[in-house]
C-alpha cells in the first residue's frame, strides 16, 4: 500500500481546520535504537463473544464481536430496576442504575464482563437518556473499550453500540518498578513527540494521563483482539504542541504519538499579535493572562476579530440550544477570574514566530484564533471538538478521527447556514472555510474538489502508511461530510437519490448520533449510529422525523458506502497465466483441507485455522480465502522463524511454470510510528533437495517480496499488512530441468514478542500455462 503524496503545508495539528500547523512531520517512521527484546507474555482471555441474539445484534466483526445491538422491541427494564426505570429521563443517577442493569444483559454478545463495565458518563434528553461504560481490566481503563446504551422515557433499551477487548498480552510492570518503567516510559514519550513534531525535546513536557491497555482492533480496522499495556502520555510545549503518546508499559518503546492541537456566556480576549509560546493556560482568555476585551452583556468592542468570534459563539451557542444542549455548561472554562463557566476564545495570537497564525484551534478547554480566520463554520466547527470531547471523546486517530473532523465540520456548516450571514450564497452553501484568510478548504457537496474522498471506495481515501495525518483525519472526513450533505439536501450520487431530510431534522440526527458513538467508532460504526438514532427520532416525533425519512438517510449511508472498509490498499491479485487463452496443468495443488496433507510439511506454530485453531491467537484462525480452510502461523518470538515447506522435489519442465499462492499477514502496523515490525516473510528455493537454500526475491515475481522503505538496507521481504487475501506468482521457468522445493519463513521481528504477528497460507499451487 502506497501512501497518498503529502500536499505541502497541509495541518495535521491541533484539531483545528487550518492549512498550516508548525512542527509537521511528512518523513518515513524513524527505526527505534531500543532493540532490547521482553520475554514473550503469555495471552490471557478476558472473554468469547456470545452467538446468536437474533433480533438484537445488528452488527459484528470477524472476531464475533457484537458492535450495534438493536432490539426489534425496546427491551423493557429489568425488574431489579423497575421503580428507576420511569427516572431514567429526568435524573442521571437512576438513568446509571438502569442503564447498568440494562447493558449486563447485552454484554455477553460485546464479550464484555458486566464486572468490567463502569459507568464514566450520562446525558438526557427529551425522549430518554444515554450512558457511556467503559470497559476495565484489573481496574485499567481500556483505551477504545467503550458501550453506549440509549434508553428511553421507561427505561427501556433502544441501542447499544462499542467494542470491548477480548485478550490481554503482557502485564504492567510489578509494584516495585512502576516508578522506574514510568520515568522511562516518560523520557520515551518526550522524544517520540519531538522527533514526530521536530522541535526541540528540552521544550517539551510530559504528563501521565494514566495506564491504558490498548487494543489495536479497537481504533482500526485491524481483525482480532489483543491489548497490550501502555501508558498515555499528553505532552505538550510552545506554541500550539499538544500531543498525545503511548510507551509499551513494559517495554518502554513508543508506539504512537498523535497531535491534538485543533444561558450563553460568551468572553472574548484580544492577544493583538502576542505570540503564544506553549498554546495552553498562556493562551487563556481571562484568569491573569489576556484580559476579557468582550464579555457577556458588555458593549462591542473596537477589534473587529474580537466581535466577530463574540457572534460567531452566539451563533453555534444558539444551534445547540435550539437542540436541547447548553454549551456553555458542557464546553465553557472558568478560570476563577469572576466571569464563571464561559465559552471563550483568544483572538489575533501568534504562534512560534507565525505571524499572522493562519490558524485557529481547540485547546481543550477553549479557542484560540489567528488573525481573519474568524468566521461562523470555522468557529462552530472548533467548538464542535469541544462538544465532541466531551460526549463521544472520538479518538483523533484514522476513521473515528475523520468522523472527529467531519462532525465539526457539519455542525460548523449547520451554525453557518442557519446565522443568516450574508456570505450564505447558494455557491458558498457547503464550503468550509470561505470568506476566512485562509478561503475555502473543503466542500462537503463535492469533497474530490479539494482531493476528498467522497465515498469508502474513493481513490482518494488517504491510506496514511507513515501518520502523517493521524491516520487520514483531515482528508477522510469527506465522507461524512458528503453523506451529511446528501442526507439534508439529497441528489443523486453512486446509484442512490436521497431526498434531503432538511437541515432541522438533519441538525437532530447528527447531534444525536454523536452521543452513542464510542472513542473507536469507524465509518460503519457511523452507519449503524445513524440509523438507531433515525429510528429513535421517529419513534418519538423529533423534528417530525418519519420513518420516511430514515429510509432517505439509509439511502444516504448507502451511497457513500459507509458500511464498507475503505477501498484503499485493497491486497493485489497475480494472474494465473499471462492470457485467459493458456491452458493450466497443475503438478502439485493444495488448499490446507488436512494436516498432513502430504504435499507440505511444516514446523510447530502452524496449525490449519478451522479444524485445529489456536485458542491463544484473537483472530480469526479460520479465516480462508476459499471458505474450507488455510494455514494459519503465529509469531511470537523476535529471534524465531516459522516455516511451511513442499514435501517432495518438483522437477521444472515447461518454460511457463509458476509457483502460486494466496496469503494474508499483518505484521507491521504503520501506527506503530517508529517502525518497529512484529514480523517479516519470505520464500527460499532449493535446487539440490534441500540441502542450500536460496532467497527468491529476485526471481520474476508479481506481488512478490519488496523492500520495507523503513528498512531500505534489508532483503526484500512481505511486511506490513496485507489488508486481506493477496495473491503471489513467481515465474520458476529459468529453473527448466532442474529438481525444485520451496519454503515460506515467517521470521520474527523486534515487536512480535509483545504483539503476536500472523500470516494465512492458502491455495498454493504449482503449475504451468501453454
Amino acid at each position: 500500500m502506497k501512501a497518498r503524496t503529502w500536499l505541502a503545508g497541509l495541518a495535521v495539528g491541533a484539531v483545528s481546520i487550518s492549512l498550516t500547523a508548525p512542527g509537521l512531520a511528512n518523513s518515513a517512521p524513524v527505526p527505534s535504537s531500543d532493540t532490547t527484546a521482553a520475554q514473550s507474555p503469555e495471552m490471557r482471555i478476558i472473554a468469547s463473544p456470545k452467538a446468536g441474539g437474533s433480533g438484537l445484534v445488528s452488527k459484528r466483526d470477524e472476531t464475533g464481536r457484537a458492535h450495534s445491538i438493536r432490539p426489534t422491541t425496546p427491551l423493557k427494564a429489568p425488574a431489579s430496576v423497575g421503580a428507576k426505570a420511569g427516572k431514567s429521563a429526568s435524573s442521571k443517577p437512576d438513568a446509571v442504575a438502569v442503564a447498568k442493569a440494562q447493558v449486563a444483559s447485552v454484554a455477553p454478545y460485546f464479550g464484555a464482563r458486566p464486572a468490567d463495565l463502569v459507568a464514566q458518563s450520562s446525558s438526557l434528553s427529551a425522549f430518554g437518556s444515554q450512558v457511556k461504560f467503559q470497559q476495565t481490566i484489573d481496574g485499567v481503563q481500556v483505551y477504545g473499550g467503550e458501550i453506549v446504551t440509549n434508553l428511553d422515557k421507561t427505561g427501556a433499551l433502544e441501542s447499544a453500540n462499542g467494542e470491548v477487548s477480548l485478550a490481554t498480552y503482557g502485564a504492567f510492570p510489578a509494584a516495585g518498578a512502576v516508578d522506574a518503567a514510568k520515568a522511562k516510559a516518560q523520557d520515551t514519550a518526550v522524544q517520540s513527540v519531538a522527533t514526530r513534531a521536530k522541535v526541540d525535546g528540552s521544550t517539551l513536557t510530559a504528563k501521565l494521563v494514566g495506564p491504558r491497555w490498548f487494543d489495536m482492533s479497537l481504533v482500526t480496522r485491524q481483525p482480532g483482539s489483543v491489548a497490550i499495556p501502555v501508558y498515555l502520555y499528553e505532552v505538550t510545549g510552545q506554541g500550539d504542541v499538544r500531543w498525545q503518546a503511548m510507551v509499551h508499559a513494559s517495554a518502554g518503546k513508543a508506539l504512537i504519538a498523535w497531535d491534538l492541537a485543533e444561558h450563553i456566556n460568551r468572553v472574548v480576549c484580544d492577544a493583538n499579535h502576542t505570540n503564544i509560546v506553549t498554546g495552553n493556560e498562556d493562551a487563556r482568555c481571562g484568569g491573569g493572562v489576556f484580559a476579557p476585551t468582550r464579555v457577556e452583556g458588555g458593549p462591542v468592542s473596537s477589534v473587529g476579530d474580537v466581535n466577530q468570534v463574540f457572534d460567531f459563539f452566539g451563533d453555534t451557542s444558539n444551534l445547540y440550544a435550539g437542540l436541547g444542549t447548553d454549551l456553555t455548561n458542557l464546553i465553557g472554562a472558568d478560570y476563577g477570574d469572576g466571569l464563571g463557566k464561559a465559552i471563550r476564545g483568544t483572538v489575533r495570537v501568534c504562534v512560534s514566530g507565525s505571524c499572522p497564525f493562519a490558524n485557529a484551534f481547540w485547546n481543550g478547554e477553549q479557542m484560540a484564533f489567528g488573525e481573519g480566520v474568524s468566521t461562523d463554520d470555522i468557529t462552530g466547527h472548533e467548538l464542535t471538538h469541544g462538544v465532541t470531547q466531551h460526549t463521544a471523546g472520538l479518538a483523533y486517530l484514522w476513521e473515528s478521527g475523520a468522523i472527529n473532523e467531519s462532525l465539526s465540520d457539519i455542525m460548523g456548516e449547520f451554525t453557518d447556514l442557519t446565522n443568516g450571514s450574508a456570505d450564505d450564497t447558494p455557491a458558498n452553501r457547503w464550503l468550509m472555510g470561505e470568506g476566512s484568510s485562509l478561503g475555502a478548504i473543503r466542500s462537503m457537496k463535492n469533497p474530490p474538489q479539494f482531493g476528498d474522498p467522497d465515498k469508502m471506495s474513493s481513490p482518494n481515501f488517504f491510506d496514511d502508511e507513515f501518520f502523517q495525518d493521524n491516520g487520514g483525519v483531515h482528508f477522510n472526513s469527506g465522507v461524512g461530510n458528503k453523506t451529511a450533505f446528501l442526507i439534508a439536501d439529497g441528489g443523486s450520487f453512486n446509484g442512490q437519490s436521497p431526498v434531503g431530510i432538511g437541515l432541522p431534522k438533519s441538525e437532530s440526527l447528527w447531534h444525536e448520533t454523536q452521543k452513542v458513538l464510542t472513542s473507536g467508532a469507524d465509518y460503519s460504526d457511523l452507519a449503524e449510529a445513524l440509523r438507531s438514532t433515525c429510528n429513535v427520532l421517529q419513534k418519538h416525533h423529533v423534528k417530525n422525523m418519519t420513518n420516511a425519512d430514515c429510509a432517505e438517510v439509509n439511502k444516504a449511508i448507502l451511497a457513500t458506502e459507509l458500511d464498507k472498509a475503505p477501498g484503499i490498499g485493497k491486497p493485489a491479485k497475480a494472474p494465473v497465466c499471462d492470457t485467459s487463452a493458456e491452458k493450466v496443468k497443475n503438478l502439485i495443488t493444495t488448499s490446507f483441507k488436512e494436516d498432513p496433507d502430504g504435499v507440505v510439511t511444516h514446523t510447530p506454530g502452524w496449525v490449519l485455522g478451522k479444524q485445529q485453531g489456536d485458542p491463544t491467537a484473537q483472530v480469526d484462525t479460520s479465516y480462508s480465502n476459499d471458505g474450507d480452510d488455510s494455514l494459519y502461523g503465529q509469531i511470537t518470538d523476535p529471534t524465531s522463524s516459522i516455516t511451511v515447506q513442499t514435501k517432495s522435489a518438483m522437477k521444472i519442465k515447461n518454460e511457463k511454470t509458476y509457483l502460486r499462492f494466496t496469503h494474508a499477514y499483518n505484521f507491521y502496523n504503520v501506527f506503530f510510528i517508529f517502525a518497529v515490525r512484529t514480523g517479516t516473510a519470505t520464500l527460499d528455493y532449493s535446487d539440490d533437495n534441500g540441502t542450500t537454500w536460496h532467497d527468491s526475491s529476485a526471481l520474476p515475481w508479481t506481488n512478490g517480496p519488496t523492500v520495507d522503505p523503513n528498512f531500505p538496507d534489508e532483503p526484500a521481504n512481505w511486511h506490513g499488512n496485507s489488508g486481506g487475501w493477496e495473491t503471489s506468482r513467481v515465474d520458476v521457468s529459468q529453473f527448466s530441468g532442474k529438481l525444485l522445493k520451496f519454503r515460506w519463513n515467517g521470521n520474527g521481528a523486534d515487536f512480535s514478542d509483545l504483539i503476536p504477528a500472523n500470516w494465512w497460507l492458502d491455495n498454493a499451487t504449482i503449475y504451468t500455462c501453454s
